[in-house]
């Protein structure tokens, strides 16, 4: 789904997983071959009514970028997801932009498993320079639970919508150990509570 709003030249989208993720993955170290290894309600069974990252445990998610007109400068760029929980002292979770493609069967072994099973650099999207950036897009310090939090990517939307890197989305995760963050699921409840919100001006 797309909403618009304007200003003067400039105009924000706001796109949510309902309308423009075309791609998730939730990876596990303890569930290595599975696409969807995120929350354990009961050994080896896993849900899609709650996304759960902790050290070992992961998410990706892309957003097509397709709404936004061509011939655009893009000016902001906000992530917004729904924490619901977490666990742990000085909680805080890590978004990278992905640089490996990535597509059906990913998992903490494969980044694609069709039409032939592709490795990542190192399990669980891990290898640096070949898997992820290099750097974090966001560290993000949790102080409240069942908050919406709004995170500025406006690097890497721009880099994406102008073709100078390939969109291949985001992976979050916890870097510390003995920590979790829980987010409302953008496959249930809250497919329409994760949004990229971006404003664009003509160039």
């Amino acid at each position: 789904m797309v909403y618009l709003c304007s200003s003067a030249s400039a105009r924000t989208i706001v796109i949510d997983a309902l309308g423009a993720a075309d791609r998730m993955a939730a990876m596990s170290d303890v569930a290595p071959r599975q696409s969807w290894a995120m929350f354990e309600q009961w050994p080896a069974t896993y849900y899609t009514n709650a996304v759960q990252i902790e050290p070992g445990r992961s998410f990706l998610i892309r957003f097509a970028l397709d709404a936004v007109p061509a011939g655009q400068r893009i000016t902001h760029a906000e992530l917004i997801v729904p924490v619901t929980w977490y666990s742990g002292t000085d909680v805080r979770f890590y978004l990278w932009r992905l640089l490996a493609d990535w597509g059906a069967g990913a998992c903490h072994l494969y980044r694609k498993a069709l039409p032939e099973k592709v490795p990542w650099t190192i399990p669980g999207a891990r290898g640096g320079s070949s898997d992820r950036a290099t750097r974090p897009s966001a560290v993000v310090r949790l102080y409240e639970a069942a908050a919406e939090n709004v995170i500025n990517v406006t690097e890497d939307v721009e880099l994406w919508y102008t073709g100078a890197a390939p969109n291949n989305g985001w992976i979050f995760t916890v870097e510390d150990p003995a920590t979790f963050v829980r987010f409302q699921s953008p496959t249930y409840d809250g497919v329409q509570t994760w949004k990229l919100r971006i404003t664009y001006e003509p160039q």
